[in-house]
Order: C-alpha cells, then structure tokens, then sequence
C-alpha cells in the first residue's frame, strides 16, 4: 500500500495554547484568518461530520470528512475516504503544543495512503503543503493579534 505525509511547517506562536485552540475550533470565523479552509460546519464531536471547503490553487474543493479525536487544547484529528480505504484514506492532524509561558507551536500533517496516494503527492501535494503552511501563519497572526 502507498503512504505519504504532507506536514506544515512549525509555527511558533506568542500568544497561549488556549487561545490558538479556541481560533482553531471556532470555524464560524474561518473565513476571517485562513485562506486554505476558509469554511468549514463541523460540531467537532467524535465521528461527527466535517463540511470542509479548501481551496486548492483557484479551485474550491469540498470534503467531507469524520472528527476523530479533539482534545482541547492540544489535538484535532480528522479523516475522510475517497471512495474505498484501499483507494484513499487521509488523516489530518492539527497539533498544538505549550512552548513556554505565554506561547505554544502548531503543526499539521496529513497522512495519505491507498493506491491514489501517489497522484495525489503529486499533482496536489505542494499545493496542500502551502495551503497548510497557509494555516499556520494565518492562525498565528489570529492569535498573536489578540
């Protein structure tokens, strides 16, 4: 089987692990700081539906994927299949972690795997990447303003 994993870079943030979770499950106003996502409908309980839309290159696309895990403030995963598992499977991690008094990092990371993994990294591995790195710095720059 095919695997592959699309991460951001890290994001050191000055501003509370707290307050970078509460930006990041508050989708409400996704629109207002993240460009990759700038919609998502969730209610983040586990095995609950995600409406996600992400714009890859000029194209918004939409998934529909599963909260697995969301554990405030520090973890928020989510899954969705094309199709069958063995064609697709993905898993977005979002991880925050304390980083001394006041501070804390972000990272994400998507793990790929099924026979499209590869068409997959890629035609739209680069352009997720960016759209992740994306994120991070919107999501600090939300944070870090207050």
């Amino acid at each position: 089987m095919f695997k592959h994993l699309l991460s951001s870079d890290t994001v050191e943030i000055d501003a509370p692990v707290q307050r970078a979770w509460d930006i990041l499950v508050d989708v409400e106003r996704y629109g207002e700081w993240n460009p990759f996502t700038p919609r998502v409908a969730t209610d983040f309980g586990i095995g609950s539906r995600v409406d996600l839309y992400a714009m890859i290159g000029p194209v918004a696309l939409k998934q529909v994927e599963r909260i697995e895990v969301a554990d405030p403030p520090h973890r928020l995963v989510w899954t969705t299949t094309m199709g069958h598992r063995l064609l697709l499977f993905a898993r977005r991690e979002q991880l925050l972690e304390t980083a001394g008094e006041g501070r804390c990092r972000y990272r994400t990371t998507d793990a790929f795997s099924g026979l499209l993994t590869p068409l997959v990294a890629l035609f739209f591995g680069g352009l997720v990447r960016r759209g992740f790195n994306s994120v991070a710095r919107g999501l600090k720059a939300r944070a870090e303003a207050g």
